[in-house]
């Protein structure tokens, strides 16, 4: 970090973003970041620091789009600061990472999250999933450690439950308990699982408090399907017509998209063959029309051609680099909103897509065995909150109250 070298290079970011094509709205975010570093000159150490100060304690929620937007504005000048890295419209986020509860934890304590990683690693978990899970135990553990723990001989019941509640609402909740015992059930083997054992049983038995998953109404489905016809707007991209195309009807994960390659693709017999990134499993889907179609004409038309990676969709300002999953994301998200489907509503990601397609299979009878291997899920367990989503079969289980008159004041609103 180098303020006085930044006070005289950094009109240079801001005619870079002016001059390719960035918004006012980002160049004004950068601008409005500029001002703060330098009228606080002296008073942060880091641009982490900067940003704890004067950026997330000035009373925005940590959530809102306002805080993100100011987030993004503080990375663009430390890259450009500290990286010499100019702004492509790609992720680039070196700093403002959450506090990680593992790098305060003891060494006994680190062992216990370390060997949980490499046990996770060997059963071919996915990243993401043994980050969150290792993350959850990491924060468990540093709790008991806040707590006077210095091993698990010393986490007691009462510590263990302080965790889950402040003496007045509960704290976390069962998805919480489920990662933190996964850690500690990792300890199978060794020295300490009967430690890890007994914590377990003293974690509080938490009801599952999920609400029913948000899916898609017929009414969306067929706008969408309407806006994806050939001819029907030019204002959408061929590869974000692909993109929708193939998430609305293989409802395929958003990492599966974006990591697919050329030879998943099997034009001969129709068919999409692939090794499912979270779960390691093989998949192999048909290739319908409906999918092939918007795929080629992106491969044929508008695709860069002589790239060096092998994988179909490419970032438009950036087509050398792999595609994230992030990115499938937003395709979704800002293809939603030029329809204005879900402009209001927080889950509104490819994810409305599995949801959709897992509902109405589930609704015309399909065996849920079947299902789950079209979602690509290992457990059937997985495949419950669709289930809660079926109204159709849930309404079969319901009981008459005939029987049992209810005055007509009840329902008076």
């Amino acid at each position: 970090m180098d303020i006085k070298k930044l006070k005289k290079t950094h009109p240079e970011l801001l005619e870079y973003m002016k001059a390719n094509g960035f918004g006012s709205g980002a160049i004004g975010g950068v601008k409005v970041m500029f001002r703060r570093l330098f009228d606080h000159e002296g008073k942060y150490t880091s641009y982490n620091d900067f940003y704890k100060k004067f950026i997330s304690r000035e009373g925005l929620e940590g959530s809102t789009k306002r805080l993100r937007y100011y987030r993004t504005s503080v990375r663009t000048i430390q890259g450009f600061d500290e990286f010499d890295h100019f702004p492509n419209r790609l992720k680039f986020a070196p700093v403002q990472y959450r506090e990680c509860s593992y790098e305060h934890l003891n060494p006994t304590f680190k062992g216990i999250v370390d060997h949980y990683m490499q046990v996770a690693s060997k059963k071919c978990k996915s990243e993401k999933s043994i980050r969150v899970e290792s993350n959850a135990g990491a924060a468990f553990l540093c709790h008991m450690q806040r707590n006077g723990a210095i091993d698990l001989c010393g986490i007691t019941e009462s510590m263990v439950l302080s965790f889950f509640y402040d003496g007045y609402k509960q704290l976390r909740g069962c998805s919480y308990r489920t990662k933190i015992k996964t850690v500690l059930k990792s300890a199978m083997g060794t020295d300490y699982y009967a430690q890890c054992a007994r914590i377990i049983e003293d974690m509080p038995r938490l009801r599952n408090g999920r609400k029913n998953f948000a899916t898609l109404k017929d009414d969306e489905i067929r706008i969408i399907k309407e806006n994806l016809q050939e001819g029907a707007r030019n204002d959408f991209s061929l590869r974000d017509k692909a993109v929708v195309s193939m998430a609305m009807y293989t409802a395929l994960r958003g990492t599966d998209i974006a990591r697919m390659r050329i030879n998943n693709i099997d034009l001969e017999r129709d068919l999409i063959i692939l090794t499912q990134s979270k779960t390691q499993q093989p998949m192999i889907l048909p290739l319908r029309a409906i999918v092939g179609n918007p795929l080629v004409d992106y491969l044929s038309n508008e695709r860069p051609r002589n790239l060096d990676i092998k994988s179909i969709f490419t970032n438009v300002h950036d087509p050398e680099n792999p595609m994230d999953s992030s990115t499938i994301g937003g395709i979704i998200r800002r293809f939603f909103a030029k329809l204005g489907i879900r402009s209001d509503d927080k889950e509104n990601g490819l994810r409305l897509f599995r949801r959709y397609l897992a509902s109405k299979v589930l609704e015309n009878g399909v065996q849920p065995r079947v299902i789950s291997d079209i979602l690509g899920h290992l457990s059937p367990e997985s495949l419950n909150p669709y289930i809660d989503t079926d109204i159709k079969h849930l309404r079969e289980c319901g009981v008459s109250i005939e029987q049992y008159p209810v005055g007509k004041e009840v329902f008076e609103v």
